[in-house]
């Protein structure tokens, strides 16, 4: 069976689940909702007003425990009697309300004077953000149309990440309907990535205990999934549940916070990295990347911390599965080659921006950081390409270099290039036959391996400046080049054409090294 087939299996049974638990919960309406007349909330707002709910007793007033529920605050199994709803705002009682509560009906109070704060200028902040992020993972697809239209199966899931992009953003949010559209994409979009990774995982399908585990964890997290979107879609299921099985409503809000579709995906990343058992070399690959599935799985049990914080939880749950779309893209098509460093770089301001901003809610601070990445990088562009040498004047020498015919020819035309391309007084270029041979031309001492260009100081003819080493990985000393400058000192960039050259020049030098010992030889 297909990802497709079987997504579309997992979709009926939650549909059928779904219509059971909506049948059965009709008449569960033993609950108290208190929400605003708008039915939403500045999420930027830190200085909501306290609702407080207390039933008369007595004579007394007991308060009541009541839970977020989006923007609402719900109690469930509420018992009839009087209540009393209190708003406060910085602890000082401002408005009190008197409600009555019958047996078997449910009380929705819309509190009409609760005011959203003008925030303004942080909603069109993070929204445009929150485009301008739509916008690169779109160029990132465009990147890499061939490979999505090779593999059909990933339009699915990237039709549903551009969705839930383009519903975090705090207007969408303060939106009861719209947010409830967000969970429902962000379930779907879970469970296919994680039927599409469960059956990419080649390595784990012939062990037994480790398809079992699997197996449950998955059970879990689609039960949960199943009864928790259900209750997001009508609260009258999550109140027959915490009415008749509260005890099994715990137990399920554990799994659906701790044990989601991203923990699990990244648990079958990490047991398929376990079982590779090739060369030394892939194995330290291993090792790294074993490490960062661990720092991601320690990153979405964090994200999981704040999820009764629309703020925080909305916007990280989004970077979470944005990232992990793209962890199992780029390790399905291997084509790593395509992404940049510049690329990375973006991913991590855009975390870092939207974080920051979250945290301190500063518009001009998170748009100096925004500024500050594109010059920083603007400046690395420029530092990086001065101490680049052009590529064209290294492989034209070079190449001459291994077009000569003997040791000779390369000397003289080594130390030619080299006179004219740096404007030089005279460069001696020199192959030595024996370990020792240095020691007539330098002074002898030890040489570090980066030791590439040596001064004046460590040649014992003073009348050259410099001193360049050709080597091998078993000969510090295969060849020298002695250069006299003409009274001026070589340039950093003159340095590094040297340096640059030194590597490729060492192999021909050896070339002619070896046919020197066999003349001795013979």
């Amino acid at each position: 069976m297909n990802i497709n087939k079987r997504m579309g299996v997992y979709i009926t049974i939650f549909l059928v689940v779904l219509s059971f638990l909506t049948y059965i919960s009709r008449d569960s309406n033993n609950f108290i909702s208190i929400s605003s007349s708008t039915e939403n909330k500045d999420i930027f707002n830190k200085k909501q007003k306290e609702i407080s709910l207390y039933k008369k007793q007595d004579g007394e007033l007991k308060k009541i425990k009541m839970v977020p529920y989006f923007n609402d605050y719900i109690n469930f199994n509420s018992k009839s009697g009087n209540y009393l709803i209190d708003i406060e705002e910085r602890d000082e009682l401002i408005q009190r309300y008197e409600v009555k509560k019958d047996e078997n009906s449910s009380i929705k109070y819309y509190l009409k004077d609760i005011s959203k704060s003008d925030f303004t200028k942080n909603n069109i902040f993070i929204n445009c953000l929150t485009g301008l992020f739509f916008i690169f993972n779109l160029r990132l697809f465009y990147i890499f149309k061939k490979e999505i239209l090779r593999k059909k199966e990933l339009i699915f899931p990237i039709v549903l990440l551009c969705l839930k992009v383009l519903l975090t953003n705090s207007e969408i949010l303060s939106n009861i309907f719209l947010a409830r559209v967000n969970l429902v994409i962000t379930s779907f979009l879970g469970l296919y990535l994680l039927l599409y990774v469960k059956n990419k995982s080649d390595k784990l399908k012939n062990n037994i205990a480790i398809k079992i585990g699997l197996w449950i964890l998955f059970l879990m997290y689609y039960i949960s999934e199943v009864i928790i979107l259900g209750g997001i879609l009508d609260r009258k299921i999550l109140n027959y549940f915490a009415t008749n099985y509260l005890l099994f409503l715990k137990i399920i809000i554990f799994f659906y916070v701790w044990i989601d579709a991203q923990i699990i995906i990244l648990i079958i990343f990490l047991l398929n990295s376990l079982k590779i058992k090739k060369k030394q070399i892939i194995k330290k690959i291993e090792k790294k990347n074993l490490a960062m599935i661990g720092s991601f799985i320690i990153l979405s049990l964090v994200v999981e911390l704040f999820i009764n914080n629309n703020k925080y939880f909305y916007y990280l749950n989004m970077f979470e599965f944005v990232f992990i779309f793209w962890y199992i893209f780029l390790t399905d098509v291997s084509t790593m080659g395509k992404i940049k460093t510049l690329t990375l770089k973006t991913f991590q301001m855009f975390l870092h921006i939207y974080l920051f901003f979250i945290v301190t809610e500063d518009v001009y601070l998170a748009l100096a950081i925004v500024f500050s990445f594109f010059f920083l990088n603007l400046c690395t562009h420029f530092i990086t390409g001065t101490l680049r040498v052009d590529k064209y004047y290294i492989e034209n020498l070079v190449n001459r270099m291994y077009l000569t015919k003997n040791s000779e020819e390369f000397k003289e035309q080594l130390s030619n290039e080299l006179k004219k391309n740096l404007e030089l007084k005279e460069v001696e270029s020199i192959i030595l036959t024996q370990r020792d041979d240095y020691k007539n031309f330098l002074l002898d001492r030890y040489y570090d391996e980066d030791e590439i260009i040596l001064e004046k100081y460590d040649i014992i003819d003073k009348k050259y400046d410099y001193a360049v080493r050709l080597k091998s990985n078993k000969n510090p000393f295969v060849g020298l080049i002695l250069i006299q400058n003409k009274d001026i000192k070589l340039v950093y960039e003159e340095k590094r054409y040297l340096e640059d050259i030194v590597e490729k020049l060492s192999l021909v030098a050896s070339r002619y090294r070896f046919e020197k010992l066999q003349e001795e030889l013979s």
